[in-house]
């Protein structure tokens, strides 16, 4: 898709009628805790047409009136502003149009007005509350109580296009991070929630990953992406688009590897991430990391060129920019995710583990498994002996270029410059790195 085509339709696996995404905003709250920084999840009734019973963050379609030249005028960044902040990834009018939804969906959702008067001061809150109530139009309640819509508190983060596939439903969703203001409270619309939670990131991880909670790939994974954040400065740092999605490259470098540079790992316009496929008739897919249209749409495609079946994804690790694509694919070609015992719960989806010393059987080519917990603890390589490579994932390369440091033991130099040597003991190689370049080592 072109940047700010929201509405481009998307090639489908299967027969059917083409369902175009439709545009949406969410946003992800943070608030100061004990514990560090939580987010606010709310629980769709299990009645609900899209998504029952799933804990999400607030949010929903962008609607004609999120144009509406008065709420415009009230957007405390103009459209351009608004564009920038997606670093051109949306046109002006669409970008100011999502920011707009991003604050209206948070209200009417969660009842939290990112918005002041003309002088700064908080809302009345008990008027904008009784609005809301009543059913007053967004664009009318801003206009009564004379409000400036912070749109400027708003820091974009990630996209996300549902696969064409299990729903008649699909959304292109902007995702956003903002701050709980200073007083505010949550006071959930009860007929879209039926209750919420504040947690850490890692605690809803942990939620998930013990069955207390039920979460998508896009929330799963920006809980993930949030996991070492302080606060909204390192959201604005070190997770904020700095560049625009643009179309994969592909490159083959062999007759049974391809490499696809991918725009938009962890869902983030502009951050790199390398994907591989192996194979030539039966072909895996490793570190998808993309999980929009045009980068499953390439994956894809190279496999339809060479007449192949994709058999598996397998990823070196669940960290975002490896794994976020990894559902995408597997529903539109219907196969297994594959990564370490240890990716499991970062997942919302169900594995099959990788073990030490596992040779791949579902690919056409010779794929053997070595354990390298470093830098992630679940951290996988894979050799790839007919080919002369071994992709290292995080092991080597430049790292991603969007994501918030954490600090951890796994990454540790001495636990990186082992799992190295192992590599190097297994013979001459050119090393594949999810990011960056390959290089040789003899």
């Amino acid at each position: 898709m072109t940047p700010g085509d929201a509405g481009a339709p998307a090639a489908t696996a299967g027969t059917g009628p083409l369902v175009v995404p439709r545009a949406a905003a969410t946003v992800a709250l943070l608030r100061p805790g004990p514990a560090g920084p939580e987010v606010l999840l709310t629980h769709r009734p299990s009645t609900m047409a899209f998504g029952p019973g799933l804990h999400v963050f607030p949010g929903g379609a962008v609607d004609p009136g999120d144009a509406d030249v008065r709420l415009v005028a009230r957007s405390a960044l103009a459209p351009a502003a608004c564009a920038a902040a997606w670093a051109g990834d949306l046109a002006p009018a669409a970008a100011v149009a999502h920011h707009v939804a991003a604050i209206r969906e948070l209200f009417e959702e969660a009842g939290v007005l990112l918005a002041t008067t003309r002088d700064g001061a908080a809302p009345d809150a008990a008027a904008a509350e009784g609005a809301r109530r009543a059913g007053t139009p967004f664009g009318d309640l801003v206009e009564t109580l004379d409000l400036v819509l912070r749109t400027d508190l708003l820091v974009p983060l990630s996209r996300w296009v549902t696969p064409p596939v299990g729903t008649g439903r699909r959304y292109d969703a902007r995702f956003y991070v903002a701050a709980l203001p200073d007083g505010a409270t949550v006071l959930p619309d009860a007929g879209e929630v039926v209750a919420h939670d504040w947690m850490t990131a890692r605690a809803a991880l942990e939620a998930m990953a013990g069955r207390r909670i039920e979460l998508w790939p896009p929330t799963s994974t920006t809980l993930a992406q949030l996991a070492a954040a302080r606060g909204i400065e390192d959201v604005q740092r070190h997770l904020a688009p700095v560049a625009p999605a643009t179309p994969p490259v592909v490159e083959r470098l062999g007759p049974d590897l391809v490499r696809l540079g991918l725009r938009g790992a962890g869902g983030i316009p502009g951050n790199d991430v390398n994907a591989y496929l192996v194979g030539r008739r039966r072909m895996v897919v490793v570190d998808p990391g993309d999980p929009n249209d045009a980068a499953v749409d390439a994956i894809l495609g190279v496999a339809a060129e060479r007449g192949a079946r994709i058999t598996a994804v397998l990823l070196t690790s669940a960290a975002p920019d490896h794994a976020a694509g990894s559902t995408s694919v597997a529903l539109r070609v219907e196969a297994p995710v594959m990564a370490a015992a240890g990716a499991g719960p970062l997942l919302p989806d169900a594995i099959v583990p990788l073990a030490d010393g596992d040779l791949v059987g579902l690919v056409d080519s010779r794929v053997r498994v070595h354990a390298m917990p470093a830098p992630h603890d679940d951290h996988v390589v894979l050799e790839l002996s007919d080919a002369g490579a071994v992709l290292v994932g995080d092991l080597a390369g430049d790292g991603p270029s969007r994501a918030i440091p954490a600090a951890g033991t796994a990454g540790d130099e001495a636990s990186l410059r082992r799992s190295r040597e192992r590599i190097r003991g297994l013979g001459p190689a050119t090393w594949l790195p999810a990011h960056g370049r390959e290089r040789r080592e003899d």
